[in-house]
């Protein structure tokens, strides 16, 4: 899938598959030693959503440390299809070009042409974070494409000894958390039909304004903090809810 053109650079996070001069098709790290994994699987969960396994970028040279990322893809088939449409229709072009900026201008202009062209015309800008959001959150919970992502908060679940922080995914009809931090993973998968009860709460024994508790039908109790927009967040998960109950 292109997306709009975004600075980027190189990161451990990823390792290149096959590349030319100026294009780069690269995988997320998924080899090397447990300690390795766990602690990039961390970084990734506390500081971003949870990139696409594969991503094409493009490059000034192969000494360059900035990226522009053009494409991100779920799967092999996915990226491999992007990766064929740039060889035929963008690499040949870029190759008669001499100067540094006028290729990296041809490229910028052409991905972002056809990305706004896909979307309708729309400005897509704002919207990269959430097209990364909602592949993440299809692809944790294994959930179709016609399941819509409405929004998506960071924030911690509060486990008996020690506090998971990590992403509240709240879709037309789930509720979802998952984090990874250090080797342990949580994953909550809620249908919005199963809440019984939300509401707001407080947490550091009282001193913040910051936390909600959701219980579902089977009793199971949920608390999360470190909201930084709690209201907002409580408001939604309460609309969503009760528009799932009067369908």
């Amino acid at each position: 899938m292109f997306v709009l053109p975004a600075p980027s650079e190189p990161s451990a996070f990823w390792s290149d598959v096959k590349a030319t001069e100026n294009f780069v098709l690269q995988q997320s790290v998924s080899t090397g030693g447990a300690f390795l994994k766990s602690v990039l699987a961390t970084i990734q969960n506390v500081l971003e959503t949870k990139p696409p396994p594969y991503r094409i970028v493009y490059r000034h040279d192969p000494s360059a440390i900035a990226y522009i990322l053009l494409a991100v893809g779920e799967t092999t088939g996915e990226i491999e299809s992007d990766w064929k449409w740039l060889s035929e229709n963008i690499m040949p072009v870029v190759a008669e070009l001499d100067e540094p900026a006028e290729r990296a201008n041809f490229v910028v202009t052409k991905i972002r042409f056809l990305v706004s062209a896909e979307e309708g015309g729309q400005d897509v800008s704002a919207d990269r974070k959430m097209r990364a959001a909602t592949t993440t959150f299809r692809q944790t919970f294994n959930v179709g494409r016609s399941e819509n992502l409405v929004t998506y908060y960071s924030c911690a679940l509060n486990g008996s000894f020690m506090m998971h922080q990590g992403w509240l995914y709240l879709s037309e009809n789930y509720f979802c958390f998952y984090s990874y931090m250090f080797g342990s993973e949580k994953k909550i998968m809620l249908q919005l039909r199963d809440i019984k009860d939300l509401h707001r709460a407080r947490s550091m024994g009282g001193a913040r304004d910051d936390a909600i508790e959701v219980v579902a039908r089977d009793g199971t109790q949920y608390a999360f903090s470190n909201l930084f927009h709690r209201d907002e967040t409580f408001e939604m998960l309460e609309q969503l809810t009760t528009n799932t109950m009067k369908r």
